[in-house]
C-alpha cells in the first residue's frame, strides 16, 4: 500500500482492507513499514503498548519492522479484536526514518519469510513518497501487487505520474493499481466503470461518516449491516483480489441480504395487514350508511302512505272524502300520486339506497394511496439484491 504524498488516507484503508477479509475468515497480517509516521503502529497505539508490556513480563525484548536484526530476527505480533495481526513499526518509538535501509531491507525479507505461509493476506503499509523504504516494499519479490493510494485532484495525479516514472521497473501495468480516495459519492460511480479498464481500483467515497470516523480514529467500515463506504470497499477487493474471495464475498453478502430484509418483511405484512383492515372498515361504514338510508326511507315513504290514507279517510260521515272528489277523482288523484313519486325518488334512490362510501372521502383516498405506495415500495425491496438494501439503509428511508 503506497502513496504519492501524505494524507490519502493509505494507512485507514490498510486496515479496512484487513479488516474485511478478516471478517470473510482470511487470515491477515499487516506490517508498519512507514518510517515517517508509523501509521499503523499509532492507530493501535493501546494494543500495541499492551503486547509491549506482556513481552517484557515474559522477559523479551519486542522487535518491530526497524528494530529487528540478523541476529535476533523475530518480529513481535500484536493480534487485534478484529482477529488482524500486526507486527508495528517500534515497539520503543525509536526514530525509525534513523534506521539503516539495509537492516530495514533484511528485516523485512525475515518477516515475510518466516510468515508467509501463514497467512492468507500480508498489507505492507509503506511510507508516503518515494524514499528508499518505501521503494524496497514496492519491489518485485518484495510485494506482489502494489496499490498507490491517491486523492482526486491535479497535484496527487501528478505525484502517482512521478511514482511511476521513478520507480518504472516495479511499478509496471500488470502489478499496479491506482485507488482513488476520499471521492465525493456523488462521482464514484460515474468513475469505476471507466477506471476499472485503466488499472484504476473503484474509488472510495468520502461522505459524512467516513469524515467522522475518521476524526474519532475509527474505520468506517460497517461488518454488520453495510453502508456506502463498505460497499465501495467490496467493490475494490472484488477487482483487486478477484476470485480468491468471490465465494465469501458472496456468502457475506447474502447473509446481510437476510438482516436486511426482515425489518422489511415486516414492515410489508404490516402495511398489508393496515390495507386489508382499512378495506375492512370502508365496507362496514358503507353497510350502515346503507342500513341508515334505507330506515330513512321507510320511514318517509310510512309518512307519505300515513298522510294519504288519513286525509283520504279522515271522518267517518264521508265528508272531506266527498270534498276530495268533488275536486279530483280517484284516476287522477293517482296520477298524481305517481307523477311526485317518478320525480322524486331517483334522488331517494340517490341520496339513501345508494349513498357515497367513505372511500369517495378525501382523508381515505388518500390514505389507500400512501399505504399502496409504501407496499410497493417496500415489495419492491424484498426483490432488491443486497447493494440496494444497503444504500436504502443508509439513507434512512424505510417507511415508518
Amino acid at each position: 500500500m503506497a502513496s504519492a504524498k501524505g494524507g490519502s488516507g493509505k494507512t485507514v484503508l490498510t486496515s479496512t482492507f484487513a479488516s474485511f477479509l478478516c471478517a470473510l475468515g482470511k487470515k491477515v497480517l499487516m506490517v508498519d513499514t512507514d518510517a515517517s509516521t508509523n501509521g499503523l503502529t499509532l492507530m493501535y497505539l493501546k494494543e500495541v503498548m499492551v503486547q509491549a508490556e506482556l513481552a517484557r513480563s515474559e522477559k523479551r525484548e519486542p522487535k518491530g519492522s526497524f528494530e529487528i536484526s540478523i541476529l535476533k530476527n523475530y518480529a513481535e505480533i500484536v493480534s487485534l479484536e478484529s482477529g488482524i495481526d500486526l507486527i508495528p513499526s517500534t515497539f520503543s518509538f525509536q526514530n525509525t526514518e534513523e534506521c539503516e535501509i539495509a537492516k530495514f531491507r533484511e528485516g523485512l525479507k525475515q518477516i515475510l519469510r518466516d510468515h508467509s505461509g501463514n497467512y492468507d493476506f500480508i498489507f505492507l503499509d509503506a511510507q508516503a513518497g518515494s524514499d528508499s523504504f518505501a521503494g524496497f516494499c514496492m519491489k518485485r519479490g518484495v510485494s506482489d501487487q502494489v496499490i498507490i493510494v491517491s486523492e482526486y485532484d491535479p497535484l496527487s495525479a501528478a505525484g502517482i505520474e512521478r511514482l511511476k516514472g521513478i520507480f518504472r521497473d516495479d511499478l509496471t501495468y500488470d502489478r499496479t493499481w491506482v485507488l482513488l480516495n476520499k471521492m465525493l459519492p456523488d462521482f464514484v460511480q460515474s468513475f469505476s466503470d471507466f477506471l476499472e479498464v485503466a488499472k484504476y481500483l473503484s474509488p472510495i467515497p468520502w461522505d459524512a461518516e467516513v469524515v467522522k470516523s475518521y476524526a474519532r480514529r475509527r474505520l468506517a467500515l460497517n461488518l454488520e449491516s453495510g453502508n456506502e463506504f463498505t460497499l465501495a470497499i467490496i467493490q475494490t477487493l472484488r477487482s483487486f483480489i478477484g476470485i480468491e474471495i468471490e465465494d465469501e464475498v458472496n456468502n457475506w453478502l447474502n447473509s446481510r441480504s437476510a438482516l436486511l430484509r426482515e425489518p422489511i418483511e415486516i414492515q410489508y405484512d404490516d402495511a398489508n395487514r393496515e390495507m386489508k383492515l382499512l378495506f375492512k372498515i370502508i365496507k362496514s361504514e358503507e353497510r350502515k350508511q346503507i342500513r341508515k338510508r334505507w330506515l330513512t326511507l321507510s320511514m318517509f315513504l310510512s309518512a307519505a302512505f300515513s298522510l294519504f290514507f288519513v286525509i283520504w279517510n279522515v271522518t267517518d260521515d264521508g265528508m272531506t272524502r266527498s270534498f276530495f272528489k268533488q275536486k279530483i277523482n280517484n284516476e287522477q288523484l293517482l296520477l298524481v300520486l305517481l307523477g311526485i313519486v317518478t320525480v322524486f325518488i331517483p334522488f331517494i334512490l340517490r341520496d339513501f339506497i345508494i349513498p357515497k362510501t367513505s372511500i369517495e372521502d378525501e382523508n381515505t383516498k388518500d390514505r389507500l394511496r400512501r399505504l399502496q405506495d409504501r407496499l410497493e415500495k417496500l415489495d419492491s425491496l424484498r426483490r432488491a439484491n443486497v447493494d440496494v438494501l444497503i444504500k436504502y439503509n443508509i439513507k434512512n428511508s424505510i417507511i415508518n
